[in-house]
């Protein structure tokens, strides 16, 4: 079983999606990205490749519901995770557990507290190639 804080997984820089947050923070946990567009679906492996027909994703349970479509979660939303990956998540969940499990904890407001967060970030999907226009200017 692995723990994470929300201060660990923004911790390096932004991110989209709790698999970029995840990648290489928890070990035996594998995030490989689908294509190579920025900002590209990404998956999450746990405990390898257990079926060559089914699906191979973990099961997500955020505040206490399972799901399979955990992954586009706003990490800034996230207070804790906990990853299961042996027999515990098995003898917890069942079959539906046999990839892993991602327990994720939100984090949930305060009464009479008012609290007001902004993250902020900023990108370019396509840059601009200085070398084409240079040698088109010089022909």
């Amino acid at each position: 079983m692995a723990s994470l804080s929300s201060n660990e997984l923004t911790k390096g820089g932004a991110v989209s999606n709790v698999g970029q947050a995840l990648q290489g923070k928890a070990s035996g946990v594998v995030v490989t990205q689908n294509s190579k567009a920025p900002g590209g679906s990404t998956s999450i492996r746990i405990r390898g490749t257990n079926s060559i027909s089914g699906s191979n994703d973990p099961l997500y349970v955020i505040d206490g519901f399972p799901t399979n479509n955990g992954i586009n979660i706003n990490p800034d939303d996230i207070a804790s995770m906990d990853i299961l990956k042996d027999a515990s998540a098995t003898a917890i969940y069942g079959s539906r557990g046999a990839n892993g499990v991602i327990i994720i904890t939100t984090k949930r407001g305060k009464t009479d507290q008012n609290n007001i967060t902004y993250s902020g970030y900023v990108g370019t999907q396509n840059p601009i190639n200085p070398f084409t226009f240079w040698m088109a200017s010089n022909i």
